[in-house]
């Protein structure tokens, strides 16, 4: 057995952005912008990794500050992350695993709709009580782990990974990953297909998630990608399991409608490589040709990157109230509480405009502005047996109205900004954020 083992500091990096986590991060923005200036045939984002046909050990230590000031109370959280991935890859054939030893302080406690909430370190467990010896001292995520098999039109997966389809509403690719009996993608001429079937860990051991795309790019420039998922606990475990089958119709001719079928649509439409528009329509129990629904989401907006060294973004996002909820609480569309799709929820109205600048030698700059406008409506909370109207204006009740700006610098492993969170009528805060992360090394077999 040969060992080769490097040092590698100030090398690498792969970060979580304090802002709704890693949505828009540099990677997030790197990953767009090759999205509009390369294009691509895919709008399911999966999250694949790569490795060599020798065995590794990778060790990626990393730590979160981050300083926040309200109501004149000055606060630290802290995070420490200790990250091992190993992974080996044979002919076609991928095995990866990810497993994060963390510990935290967390002095103020942030709401998960919050712009600077981290739900990686949430415990998605009916037991609190952390793996590592009983105590407080460093708890156990294991992200990622599963064996994938790909050639050129066809490809399965099964165990642990995430997924983002569309511009997240359905999967924003940010919530716990799901253990995928099987996921396959294939392809055929202009059209690729993703069809999965996945359990949710830690929760509700009967309940599952099923979930299909079909993707259609008739032009260059243009995709447009239909999706349909369903949340189903029963004594029919295996009632989504066929590949090829269509959920609505299992869905509407099942002895019990209590499974919660979500479906929509997102198209992409690209100009010269340089600008491009983007919808992402969601339909909660949709039922063709019937109407008076308003568990629907909507996301919208542009992108444009009229240089290779810049790229801005601005988008909207509006979803109801009761969208996501369910009149069984265990098929609404969170895990333990927080959202599979978007990351903050329901009963809000939402505008952002991010902006990223490259310079010599992998140093980038981050503006964000958003307008954050929050009702009350939780995910647990369904219209049945609420009281309230199906068509309410949204936000509803007392809204949190919020405008967040954030300034960040990325130089490789470090990631440093500033922060500002006016919110109206209420009590803002303020701060600043520092991240490192590093391989520390790795080791090939």
């Amino acid at each position: 057995m040969s060992i080769n083992f490097f040092l590698v500091l100030l090398l690498n990096f792969s970060f979580y952005d304090p802002v709704f986590l890693k949505d828009y991060s540099v990677q997030f923005f790197e990953l767009r912008r090759n999205f509009l200036l390369k294009g691509t045939d895919t709008y399911v984002w999966t999250f694949d990794d790569t490795a060599d046909n020798k065995p590794f050990l990778k060790f990626s230590p990393g730590l979160k500050l981050v300083n926040i000031t309200k109501s004149s109370v000055n606060y630290t959280n802290s995070y420490l992350d200790l990250e091992f991935d190993a992974g080996v890859r044979f002919d076609s054939i991928l095995v990866y695993t990810r497993v994060n030893f963390f510990n935290f302080v967390t002095p103020y406690k942030f709401n998960f709709y919050e712009p600077l909430s981290d739900n990686r370190y949430n415990l998605y467990s009916f037991d609190e009580q952390p793996i590592v010896g009983g105590t407080s001292l460093f708890d156990i995520n294991v992200e990622k782990a599963y064996i994938k098999y790909a050639n050129d039109n066809f490809g399965i997966l099964v165990g642990r990974n995430n997924v983002m389809i569309g511009e997240g509403l359905l999967f924003s690719g940010l919530c716990y990953p799901l253990d995928h009996v099987y996921r396959l993608n294939f392809r055929f001429g202009k059209f690729q297909v993703v069809s999965a079937f996945a359990v949710t860990q830690d929760t509700f051991p009967e309940k599952t998630i099923s979930y299909q795309t079909l993707e259609w790019k008739p032009f260059s420039n243009f995709m447009v990608t239909f999706y349909e998922a369903v949340s189903h606990t029963g004594k029919d475990y295996f009632k989504y399991f066929n590949p090829v089958s269509l959920y609505y119709e299992r869905q509407r001719r099942g002895i019990s409608n209590s499974d919660n079928l979500l479906g929509g649509i997102a198209c992409n439409l690209n100009f010269s490589k340089k600008v491009s528009v983007f919808l992402d329509f969601l339909n909660d129990d949709f039922v063709v040709f019937k109407g008076g629904t308003s568990k629907y989401g909507v996301c919208a907006g542009v992108e444009a990157s009229p240089n290779s060294c810049s790229f801005l973004r601005f988008s909207f996002v509006a979803i109801p109230r009761f969208t996501y909820t369910h009149v069984s609480d265990t098929n609404a569309w969170q895990f333990m509480g927080l959202p599979i799709g978007y990351p903050r929820g329901n009963d809000l109205l939402d505008f952002y405009l991010s902006y990223l600048r490259k310079f010599n030698n992998d140093n980038y700059v981050i503006l964000r502005v958003a307008q954050l406008n929050k009702g009350e409506g939780t995910l647990k909370e369904h219209w049945e047996n609420s009281g309230y109207p199906k068509n309410m204006p949204f936000p509803t009740g007392k809204v949190e109205r919020e405008l967040f700006t954030m300034l960040g610098y990325q130089r490789k492993c470090i990631y440093a900004g500033f922060f500002l969170d006016w919110k109206y009528k209420l009590s803002s805060s303020f701060g600043a954020f520092l991240y490192f992360k590093s391989d520390v090394f790795k080791v090939a077999f």
